[in-house]
């Protein structure tokens, strides 16, 4: 209907260049849709009106306004047909597609592997054979000795693409290979998807090309006695993260004869959502009672937790929407106040290391903001150490992301 105002859903646009042409990818940040649509930026300014307030009439009138030619109705319904097959518009169809995929992915008794074969080989033999590699890189943290050490309380270690930073990986790794396993890993997500609820826990085994590890359900049970509902409520969030698979894969590689006991939690909020109102009227209460919910789940359960924190820290350049390409000197400055940053969360100090994200406005989209602060306000002063720190190159025009590895130990670091 020419009266009808479409609404686009709020999507991921990514600048990139094909034979010339200079064009904008959008694809959902969500992942419920798994497509991609590539734009000119002059249509992208024009979906801008896809915002449920203007008419098809209204976005035609723009459209040729701004072309200085008259722009066909049939122009507009295919651009139309191609956003609603691909689920990008706020509409009934999405809507049912949506609450398919939930009933779906609810009946499943395991969350499958969503990036084998994609951000690492889909074959076990193969997968193995690669995680193997990355200890033995130029930059990695060499191969592991015997099991001499009380495990880590915590580790952080970063969620980029394996084949990009797996020797950083392995520093993490290095240090839970040379102790003795603990009883469950708590494995802290960046969600990037964004919760309502700050949290999501997953109350699904995860399956890799390695085996499955198991959820630990008694400390799940624990968990779910002392901490609101609407945690477990958003699991489909689970689906397409690999911010908890990739750390899966690397302790299934670390432990092949025995099963992983796991329990899965995306953490998704910003600082201004913790400090700004109206936001932190809501949201504060809600951090705190999973903070106090988790240690006393601990507390109760009586086993030794590994923490684990899936965790990148800079986005910088074009594609995460900084006007220009950066320079090796804008990489070097990245890197200095990432161990700036870093410095804080050694010592564990919760509020220092948020000050600094918000002085800065987080201007290099930390990304692993919420699993970090969850992590220092869960191990009560822990101290730990800086293991590795790199950064990868993601594309043509120079974006980068760093990321590093640190460590917890159980007995305070001595200087």
């Amino acid at each position: 209907m020419l009266t009808d105002s479409p609404k686009l859903r709020y999507l991921e646009s990514l600048p990139f260049e094909d034979q010339g042409r200079q064009l904008i990818l959008l694809r959902d940040p969500k992942k419920i849709s798994e497509q991609a649509l590539a734009v000119t930026p002059e249509l992208y300014s024009l979906l801008l009106l896809f915002d449920g307030k203007h008419s098809i009439l209204d976005i035609q009138a723009e459209m040729t306004r701004r072309q200085g030619q008259i722009v066909l109705q049939e122009e507009l319904s295919r651009l139309l047909a191609q956003l609603d097959s691909a689920y990008f518009l706020e509409n009934e169809n999405f809507r049912r597609y949506h609450s398919d995929l939930v009933e779906t992915y609810r009946g499943q008794a395991v969350r499958k592997a969503s990036h084998a074969g994609i951000s690492y080989p889909g074959e076990p033999v193969q997968l193995s054979e690669t995680l193997s590699s990355f200890y033995t890189d130029p930059k990695a943290g060499g191969l592991p000795g015997a099991r001499t050490k009380p495990h880590p309380k915590a580790l952080v270690a970063p969620h980029i693409d394996l084949r990009l930073g797996g020797a950083t990986y392995t520093h993490a790794y290095r240090e839970l290979a040379e102790s003795e396993p603990p009883d469950v890993f708590v494995i802290l997500g960046t969600g990037h998807m964004g919760l309502p609820q700050l949290f999501s826990v997953s109350s699904k085994d995860f399956e890799t090309p390695l085996g499955t590890a198991v959820l630990d359900r008694d400390f799940l049970q624990l968990f779910r006695e002392q901490c609101p509902a609407p945690l477990f409520g958003e699991d489909l969030t689970h689906r397409s993260e690999h911010t908890i698979e990739f750390q899966v894969v690397f302790l299934q590689h670390l432990f092949p004869q025995q099963p992983i006991r796991i329990l899965p939690v995306l953490c998704s909020f910003s600082y201004l959502e913790l400090c700004t109102s109206p936001y932190s009227e809501r949201t504060r209460p809600l951090f705190w009672k999973f903070i106090e919910g988790v240690r006393k789940a601990e507390e109760q359960s009586g086993k030794r937790v590994c923490w684990i924190a899936s965790v990148d820290l800079a986005h910088m350049g074009p594609r995460y929407g900084d006007a220009s390409r950066p320079t090796e000197r804008d990489i070097e400055q990245a890197s200095a106040k990432d161990l700036e940053l870093l410095d804080q969360v050694a010592t564990a100090d919760a509020e220092n290391f948020f000050r600094l994200v918000q002085d800065e406005k987080d201007r290099r989209r930390i990304c692993g903001f919420s699993p970090l602060y969850t992590l220092l306000n869960l191990i009560d002063g822990q101290t730990g150490r800086l293991l590795a720190h790199d950064h990868s190159i993601m594309d043509p025009t120079g974006s980068f992301v760093t990321y590093a590895s640190m460590v917890f130990p159980c007995e305070p670091v001595k200087s």
